[in-house]
């Protein structure tokens, strides 16, 4: 028997599909990340555990499922904060004459920065200022 997942579905089947999503940042920027790791390989990512371990893949940055787990949770509640900030500022970036947007655009820059620092010193102070 079928499941809903792999039934046809009627019209889509020759249909074009639309990717309006930009592929991962690891795959987006694999030579540089490749060349300047954002983690040490072997230590978890995990601000809160930075537990030692034997990666049982290249591309390994957590000791375990619940470490990952929660990483995925803290850049969703960041990444949630600063949606609409980025939007903002991509939307009024190359205003030049409505000094409200341009207004809008600065204030929405400034507030991406100042969260980029907050989170940056939040994983910090998780990891016991290491």
């Amino acid at each position: 028997m079928l499941s809903a997942a792999t039934t046809p579905q009627p019209g889509l089947a020759y249909g074009v599909v639309r990717h309006i999503l930009p592929e991962r940042f690891g795959s987006y920027a694999a030579a540089e990340l490749g060349a300047s790791p954002l983690h040490v390989t072997g230590l978890c990512f995990n601000p809160s555990c930075g537990a030692r371990f034997d990666p049982s893949r290249v591309w390994q940055m957590y000791c375990c499922g619940a470490c990952e787990r929660a990483s995925t949770a803290e850049m969703r509640a960041w990444g949630h904060r600063m949606a609409l900030p980025l939007l903002a500022w991509r939307m009024g970036k190359y205003e030049r004459h409505d000094a409200a947007v341009r207004a809008r655009t600065n204030a929405a820059r400034r507030y991406i920065s100042h969260a980029q620092s907050l989170w940056l010193a939040d994983r910090f102070d998780q990891a016991g200022g290491v």
